[in-house]
């Protein structure tokens, strides 16, 4: 059933993936109002399209069209062309570091198509041997757990990808070296990845969301809940952000944690729903009121002196929507539920239930 309140968060956030089209191509996207096409654009419009049911209701050639857009930013070892900073440097497989993020989204966007690129993520066959894996995810500075297990996060991805388009077997790899090495760092006090090593609550809570997925799509356990609820309880901002003035990863995340812990444990649930609560009164102030898309901060907010940043951006329109649509799903009382489409093509939407 489509609620009101699902009808008009569809409607804004489509309505800034219309306005952010590139001229006539079929993929072609900005990321940003004025800006210019870019890989990222195209990636998170398809994100916004496939959660509302409106990427596969088009026709094959168009679908087939926009693979083939996807397909023009790969590389023959299958990275991206396009390359970030890296998110995390690692010494025991040089040269890999800058081409694991960005390529995340390369396959990410191959998988939400329901197709496979042409070239195999040779770049990181390294991390096929147990022990390689092993050292490799136990070598980061886990006191900076958001930003490297974002890395760990693509590696999965590539290792997917791997075994369900091309063939290989990686299940060694994953139980002798992915598994053992994260439950290393899986600390008991919190229920959080990297908070033993140093990271603070918040920095273990968006390290933790991008752990998570990987144990739900491989069917391992997640530990210690009843601590990761306290956490993450703890994390809320006073005004529901989990992050000043919020902001789109950082609100993702806590609205992603409370929506798998509300299916996984019992464990103060009427406290997690209350916080749940606060935090879909807090994303809804990021809701443009003239409907342009959604907005990067509250608001509200007032945006420090000198401070220079994008007012819009595409991750806004598919991240907030998506959380108001987990907090919806775990509610199932809020004016805002829907026939969302939690696609774990993307690993983002990779839940437990």
């Amino acid at each position: 059933m489509e609620t009101e309140g699902y009808k008009r968060i569809k409607k804004v956030a489509l309505n800034y993936v219309k306005a952010n089209k590139i001229g006539k191509d079929v993929g072609a996207y900005s990321i940003m109002p004025r800006g210019g096409e870019n890989f990222y654009g195209s990636y998170h419009a398809l994100q916004v399209l496939d959660l509302f049911g409106e990427l596969h209701n088009r026709p094959a050639e168009e679908i087939a069209t926009w693979v083939d857009y996807i397909q023009s930013y790969q590389e023959e070892d299958g990275s991206l062309l396009v390359r970030q900073q890296p998110f995390g440097e690692n010494p025991i497989v040089p040269g890999i570091d800058g081409k694991l993020h960005s390529t995340r989204g390369l396959f990410w966007s191959f998988r939400v198509l329901r197709s496979k690129p042409k070239y195999a993520p040779t770049f990181i066959e390294p991390l096929l041997d147990p022990k390689t894996l092993y050292d490799w995810v136990g070598a980061f500075d886990w006191s900076m757990s958001w930003r490297i297990s974002n890395q760990i996060l693509a590696v999965y991805t590539f290792m997917a990808g791997l075994r369900d388009w091309f063939g290989y077997d990686i299940s060694e790899a994953l139980e002798k070296g992915m598994y053992p090495a994260l439950e290393e760092k899986l600390d008991p006090e919190t229920g959080y990845f990297g908070t033993a090593q140093g990271a603070p609550l918040w920095n273990g809570l968006f390290g933790t969301i991008h752990i998570a997925p990987i144990y739900f799509a491989e069917g391992w356990e997640l530990k210690h809940l009843e601590r990761n609820v306290d956490s993450t309880i703890e994390c809320q901002r006073e005004d529901g952000s989990y992050w000043e003035g919020g902001s789109n990863c950082p609100d993702f995340d806590g609205a992603y944690m409370m929506a798998n812990l509300h299916h996984l444990t019992d464990y103060r649930k009427e406290d997690l729903e209350a916080t749940a609560r606060k935090y879909l009164q807090h994303a809804l102030m990021h809701e443009d009121p003239e409907g342009r898309g959604w907005r990067n901060r509250r608001r509200d907010w007032k945006r420090p002196e000198g401070a220079i940043e994008p007012e819009f951006m595409m991750l806004d329109s598919w991240f907030y929507p998506a959380s108001i649509g987990l907090v919806a799903h775990m509610l199932q009382d809020t004016g805002y539920e829907g026939p969302y489409d939690f696609s774990p093509g993307s690993l983002h939407m990779q839940n437990a239930f």
